[in-house]
């Protein structure tokens, strides 16, 4: 049987040193890169297909950061490399072609290079315009060894290699390691047979959680991580979440206390880990570069080494001053602008010195040097981050949106709301309350609002995930001519149709326009909040402006760019996962918690890869895996009980987001959303409502500018219709509000704003 391999590590503590146990991410991936079930899935290259944002593959970093760039593809049964000259399909000899790396783009693979032109008979030019081709065009690798005298770069006129085309064709790239003789036959060449490369991008989580049922007291730190590779719903499963190590947090002890061991595992994968892999049956590189770390926002401060977001300068990216005195006044421009940054270059002056009192230069505006203790820097052992290449603490720790927008701003505006501006007029809430309950009858949200409003200050995420769909369109067509909600009502409208914007999983197309939109919805926010802290009489309210999070939402674009959108890196599916790990902590005795729990954790794993099929090396040093007798006999024999009793025994992790997105979900009687008929896949949605066995179509009739600033749309019956076996539903749509003959479309539903500007109202 396979055993997890779980170490002990020592901690620094205020009484000396601790000792905690971790199951190290290296050792993860040993596991995962010998499962037949998921070595495929967990390696990948960058996705370069234009103007989307399907995959974390299409991200900025993915597609740009040297380390997650592949080096190398078997084609043809041979492996071509960085620096390689290839011959192409082509009638013209004279024309080769200088490898760089592997990418794809529009489900095809692609070599991206540069063209190489026979200038004469030994001279050979290299292209400065980058070049793809698709890897089926590849012939065969030119094997002539390569003389420095006779390449020249080509651009407008022949010039000196350039530093790119020299390293390439005389460089030696770091990932390129030959295999041993002993594992060669005896025919082989061993300099031209060299291991695999295949890269498997990390995230990292952190968090706390508690050790008692009360989940308030015997607080833990935890670090998860998962692989970035997998799509959006097994990324987010309770299978392919990895579990590293959790710590008590006492006597000096914490998560971070846990992060040199982290790094110096990561430096390792950094620069290439030999792992057996099941989809290639043999070892290959394996380099597993940090793609960004998840944390709320203390943690992020803790992580990046600075002070907590109630300082004076609380941004990870740039050196705004936020100050909550009443005196602090400054324009709305101020709040919307983007101020110096906060380089990692700072980050890495500010670290240089234990008291973090080096002067970081152009900071916190140009022209000022200022010491890094007097602009946030703090004396943390998270600089040990700094050591790794994939990390960046200004770019890598993403702007969360739990916490930032349903936590922070949700949270603010809605308490602001109940217990500020309707204070005294329990009429007004009651009113609102009803409309609430009456909302639940709707079908056009997976999940239903029951709390009361008047225990806002308790509500956790999930419960702003729905009120948030539901309330701005509520205030907008129930309560507009309420003269104490004026001012709070905008705020509320933009917030929708932010939300509306972010939570959604995948931009299929028009993505440029999308980060427009974000952007713009980001700024309409903050202009509604600011005109709210200007124009309120009210001495109870404090300004919205001066939060650091509703400032951190100016980044989120960024973010975005980077990464993708917003919904994959929301820490909700890390902290569902607390209740397993409080689950393992209440079987222990409390004497050596964090071993008891990697040990629980790292069994699991071993066992889920027996069952999978997984190989591992047995005691005579041979390469074993089980049969399929194992999975046969768990499906035979009450699976569901298997699972529960050996794998932590919790439902699996829920997903709260209320996105529009269609996977297995029959149509509902009485439901709204957008179809397209089957035999014609490709054509423009129509609204449409299902009753009984056919769907009646509405339509959109112009809006008007009221329209458009209070985030919805109208649409009316067309007198037509279809039978709903006719039909595919590609979105669900929220149009519970009627006033005849007008159904109110509701764009601040989660995933509405963006698909029905994108396929139906795109003209507008």
């Amino acid at each position: 049987m396979p055993v997890f391999p779980s170490q002990r590590i020592s901690v620094p503590g205020s009484n000396g040193n601790a000792f905690a146990h971790i199951n190290l991410p290296s050792d993860h991936l040993r596991f995962l890169m010998a499962n037949p079930k998921k070595s495929k899935l967990i390696s990948s290259m960058p996705d370069r297909t234009p103007n989307q944002s399907i995959c974390l593959e299409q991200g900025e970093k993915w597609r740009t950061h040297h380390l997650f760039q592949q080096p190398m593809h078997t084609v043809n049964g041979i492996d071509v490399w960085f620096g390689n000259i290839v011959y192409l399909k082509t009638n013209d000899c004279s024309i080769r072609f200088l490898v760089e790396s592997f990418h794809t783009a529009n489900k095809n693979i692609f070599a991206r290079g540069y063209l190489v032109r026979a200038i004469s008979i030994v001279c050979y030019g290299v292209e400065v315009a980058v070049t793809d081709f698709r890897v089926e065009q590849i012939s065969h690798v030119d094997t002539t060894p390569v003389e420095r005298d006779h390449y020249y770069s080509i651009s407008s006129s022949l010039t000196r290699l350039s530093p790119a085309h020299d390293f390439l064709l005389f460089g030696v790239h770091p990932m390129k390691k030959p295999m041993p003789l002993s594992v060669l036959p005896g025919n082989v060449d061993r300099d031209a047979v060299f291991y695999k490369v295949r890269i498997v991008s990390i995230i990292l989580f952190t968090n706390d959680t508690s050790g008692n049922r009360s989940k308030q007291y015997n607080p833990f730190e935890s670090w998860l991580m998962r692989c970035a590779a997998l799509p959006f719903k097994d990324r987010n499963s309770i299978a392919n979440i990895q579990f590293l190590s959790t710590i008590p947090k006492k006597d000096g002890a914490n998560g971070m206390s846990l992060l040199p061991a982290i790094v110096d595992d990561f430096k390792k994968l950094e620069k290439g880990v030999k792992m057996f892999s099941a989809e290639d049956n043999e070892y290959v590189l394996v380099v597993a570069p940090i793609l960004w770390i998840e944390a709320d926002t203390p943690c992020h401060s803790e992580l990046c080494g600075l002070l907590g977001p109630a300082t004076t300068f609380p941004c990870r990216r740039c050196y705004i001053e936020l100050r909550r005195a009443k005196v602090f006044v400054k324009d709305l421009f101020y709040f919307c602008e983007c101020h110096e940054r906060r380089t990692r270059e700072h980050y890495v002056l500010a670290n240089s010195s234990p008291g973090r009192d080096t002067e970081i230069p152009n900071a916190p505006k140009i022209g000022m040097n200022t010491p890094a203790n007097k602009i946030s820097f703090r004396d943390r052992s998270t600089g040990r981050l700094l050591e790794l290449q994939s990390f960046d603490p200004e770019k890598d720790t993403p702007v969360e949106i739990l916490h930032t927008i349903l936590l922070g701003v949700a949270k603010y505006m809605v308490i602001d709301l109940v217990k500020v501006v309707l204070k005294n007029d329990t009429a007004t809430i009651a009113r609102l309350s009803e409309f609430l309950t009456d909302y639940t009858r709707s079908t056009g949200l997976s999940r239903k609002f029951t709390r009361n409003l008047r225990h806002s200050g308790s509500f956790l995420g999930r419960d702003f995930k729905v009120l948030l769909q539901i309330l701005p369109v509520i205030l907008i067509t129930e309560f507009s001519g309420n003269h104490e909600l004026d001012l709070i009502i905008p705020c509320f409208v933009e917030l929708g149709r932010l939300c509306s914007l972010v939570f959604v999983r995948q931009v299929t197309s028009d993505f440029d326009n999308y980060i427009i939109r974000v952007d713009n919805a980001v700024k309409c926010l903050i202009r509604a909040l600011f005109d709210y802290d200007k124009g309120t009489k009210n001495e109870l309210h404090k300004a919205y402006c001066t939060k650091p999070k509703v400032y951190y939402l100016t980044h989120l674009k960024e973010d975005i760019i980077r990464f993708g959108p917003a919904l994959n890196y929301e820490t909700e599916k890390g902290e569902q996962f607390n209740k397993h790990i409080r689950e393992h902590l209440f079987h222990t005795n409390r004497q050596n918690t964090s071993r008891d729990v990697c040990l629980k954790f790292a069994k699991q794993v071993a066992l889920q890869h027996v069952i999978d099929g997984g190989s591992w090396i047995n005691s005579s040093g041979n390469r074993e895996k089980s049969g399929t007798g194992i999975e046969r006999f768990i499906k035979d024999n009450n699976e569901s009980l298997f699972y529960y009793t050996f794998f932590g025994g919790s439902r699996e992790l829920k997903d709260n987001n209320d996105t529009g997105d269609i996977e297995d979900d029959a149509v509902q009687n009485n439901s709204f959303g957008a179809f397209v008929f089957k035999n014609d896949p490709i054509s423009r949605p129509r609204i449409g409502l299902v009753s009984g066995s056919v769907v009646k179509f509405l339509s959109i009739v112009p809006r008007t500018d009221n329209d458009r600033n209070n985030n919805y749309a109208k649409a009316v019956m067309t007198g037509e219709h279809s039978d709903v076996a006719n039909m595919n539903l590609v979105c669900k749509l929220d149009l519970h509000i009627f006033r005849n003959p007008f159904y109110i479309v509701n764009l601040s539903k989660f995933g509405s704003y963006w698909f029905i500007f994108n396929n139906i109202l795109f003209d507008e």
